[in-house]
């Protein structure tokens, strides 16, 4: 049987998020069973900088997806970032994005090819896509995709709601409940996919 691939997209937290010393936890839900968890990692802060990470990883007799993104903020603003997909033990892609003086050099990688530049973003980054896993996105028109390198749309399409278009032009609904991301809907590669937080990692 042909593997099915499905390639996940998050991003990271940037501005001020829940003081928490403990991981928050996903399961991942296909057809209403739990076929992987998504790690949000407590912010860490070091050297002038604000660091941040998160991991989502889905395994299937079907196939085995691991990604990792990881962030460095100083001020609010974006400095550097990584995301990169694994598939069945093997890289499939890498992204990387680093501030320059006026825009951020965005890098794409496919599988063990070289990197190649892909686009220049002129103005700062605050908010990236994994954001939404830590904070309600209040006011919020754009955030960066970590793994496209490129602005992504948000609407508020209901009380704690909000929708996402992905520049692969898929969207990913978002629910909250006092702050705190609670549930995450979208669909890849057909499939609809549902991320919940656990009991023992809602906010008390």
């Amino acid at each position: 049987m042909k593997k099915l691939i499905i390639t996940l997209a998050f991003g990271l937290v940037l501005l001020h998020p829940p003081a928490s010393s403990q991981s928050v936890v996903y399961d991942i839900l296909l057809a209403g069973r739990s076929v992987g968890e998504l790690t949000i990692t407590p912010p860490r802060s070091g050297d002038g900088a604000d660091h941040f990470r998160v991991r989502g990883a889905i395994d299937t007799f079907l196939y085995d997806v691991v990604y990792v993104s990881e962030n460095r903020f100083e001020n609010g603003v974006l400095k550097t970032s990584m995301s990169s997909q694994e598939v069945n033990g093997k890289l499939k892609e890498k992204t990387n994005t680093v501030q320059t003086t006026g825009n951020y050099r965005v890098t794409f990688a496919e599988g063990n090819s070289a990197a190649t530049e892909t686009t220049q973003i002129p103005h700062p980054i605050n908010y990236t896509v994994t954001s939404l896993y830590y904070r309600e996105p209040l006011n919020m028109k754009q955030i960066y995709s970590d793994r496209y390198g490129k602005m992504c749309s948000v609407q508020k399409v209901a009380t704690g709601a909000y929708e996402v278009m992905m520049p692969d032009g898929k969207k990913t609904l978002y629910h909250y409940s006092q702050g705190q991301c609670r549930e995450v809907k979208s669909q890849i590669a057909g499939l609809n996919l549902i991320f919940r937080i656990r009991p023992d990692s809602v906010a008390r």
